[in-house]
């Protein structure tokens, strides 16, 4: 992480664009945590640049446990300009999942059947936003499909990583 760029604004104007201006940048992080595998899939990392101030909005988040419906993903497929994936269906537990390199228990993830969009290779760790823009997941796999719409993704439990990450997220123990 400390050489990782953290890009901000690579969009462009159409869906089926493959190329923009990489926009802005913060260089360097620090790991402060992370699951080790995949239960639930996740790393904290914090940037640790912090030249970038102006047109940057950060995602809050919900840590409860019950079934979120789904607005919206946002993920770069291989590195490409954003994308977005649109839903209004509540998530699902998922049952145990075997990726084929490794496993996630029974309710480890929220189980995602996108009505428009999906997901492609280097996606993972994406959010996932419940109905209130809020991240309620991080994109470990899924079907792999960007265009068709009516694909199944899967995204670590974000309620199931806050018991390690509270303490950098929540000190003070708020709830907020």
């Amino acid at each position: 992480p400390s050489i990782f760029r953290f890009y901000f604004d690579y969009e462009t104007s159409s869906c089926s664009g493959s190329w923009a201006n990489t926009g802005s940048y913060e260089y360097g992080g620090n790991l402060l945590s992370s699951s080790g595998g995949f239960d639930p899939d996740y790393a904290l990392i914090l940037i640790t640049d912090n030249t970038i101030s102006d047109g940057i909005f950060y995602a809050g988040w919900d840590s409860s446990s019950s079934n979120p419906t789904i607005s919206c993903g946002v993920h770069h497929p291989n590195g490409d300009p954003k994308k977005i994936n649109f839903d209004n269906d509540q998530a699902y537990n998922s049952g145990p999942i075997n990726w084929g390199y490794g496993s996630s228990p029974a309710g480890s993830h929220w189980r995602v059947n996108w009505d428009e969009g999906g997901t492609a290779g280097g996606s993972s760790g994406s959010p996932v936003y419940n109905n209130d823009g809020q991240l309620v997941g991080q994109l470990t796999g899924g079907s792999g499909d960007c265009n068709t719409g009516d694909t199944e993704d899967y995204y670590g439990k974000f309620s199931r990583a806050f018991d390690d990450i509270d303490g950098w997220l929540d000190p003070l123990n708020t709830g907020e």
